[in-house]
């Protein structure tokens, strides 16, 4: 698991997605979380996620599972991140240049006039990527 979420210390879930949090058994070193400041944007969450990436090629997936949270939108009520429209996409490409089988499930985001705009970014962003 790769989660780029806001830092727990200052964002629910206030319980977990705390750094040090790796995995327990067999499982040690297959989690991956990485808590970014709240009111994180497009610029700094990519630069995150980029660098986040290389732990996940290194796994070696067969398949990818996106838990697409909407709410990370800067209009989101919650303002948890700053991301924009434009960003969703910008996001969203560099998943598809993973050329993986993917499923994508909305986990969030639902509070905000812009969903339809910031889903159909995310999506078009995610296509236009694997068509490359």
């Amino acid at each position: 698991t790769l989660s780029l979420r806001a830092d727990p210390e200052r964002f629910y879930p206030f319980h977990g997605g705390y750094a040090d949090e790796r995995g327990t058994g067999d499982g040690e070193g297959c989690n991956l979380n990485v808590p970014l400041p709240r009111g994180t944007g497009d610029d700094e969450y990519l630069v995150a996620l980029d660098g986040s990436l290389s732990s996940l090629t290194e796994f070696r997936p067969e398949a990818l599972v996106i838990a697409l949270g909407l709410d990370a939108f800067e209009g989101d009520p919650f303002q948890g991140f700053a991301i924009t429209t434009a960003g969703f996409g910008r996001i969203a490409s560099l998943l598809g240049e993973l050329s993986l089988p993917t499923v994508m499930v909305q986990e969030g985001g639902y509070l905000s006039d812009d969903l339809g705009r910031n889903l159909t970014a995310f999506l078009e962003g995610f296509q236009d990527a694997q068509k490359s």
